[in-house]
């Protein structure tokens, strides 16, 4: 993987255990904090950073190949994927050591926090770009 797909994933990941970190304190301040939470927290968390790995991977790879072929490929792991979110869901309801909800809520908090990282990184580019060297 390139140097800058690491950069890319490894903000998404800080940013998505920060936002759990806040989720665990709303969980803590409404009365329903326990262990199983914080295991369920770190959970999710570490499955969607770990998924989006495996999308920067997969779209990193697919790159260098023909347009159907990609599309196949990229097709194929959102299958895998899916079927990933899918066990994950299952184990965090089966095995008493996770609160379930905890390791849910990040499935649904992913896709805003890409989105802000790219946002924040699209922005200081800009601020990089209007800068006017002094020499």
């Amino acid at each position: 993987m390139t140097k800058r797909t690491l950069t890319d994933v490894a903000k998404v990941a800080v940013c998505n255990f920060a936002v759990g970190a806040v989720m665990v304190g709303v969980f803590a301040i409404l009365g329903y904090f326990d262990l199983t939470v914080l295991w369920g927290a770190l959970l999710g968390n570490a499955f969607v950073s770990l998924n989006f790995l495996w999308i920067g991977f997969t779209v990193e790879r697919s790159v260098a190949k023909d347009p159907k072929k990609a599309q196949q490929r990229v097709s194929s792991t959102y299958v895998l994927r899916l079927v990933a979110a899918g066990v994950m869901v299952f184990a965090a309801i089966k095995l008493e050591c996770f609160n379930y909800v905890a390791a849910i809520i990040p499935l649904f908090y992913q896709k805003f926090v890409i989105m802000a990282v790219g946002a924040w990184t699209n922005r200081r580019k800009k601020d990089d770009k209007g800068m006017v060297s002094e020499a």
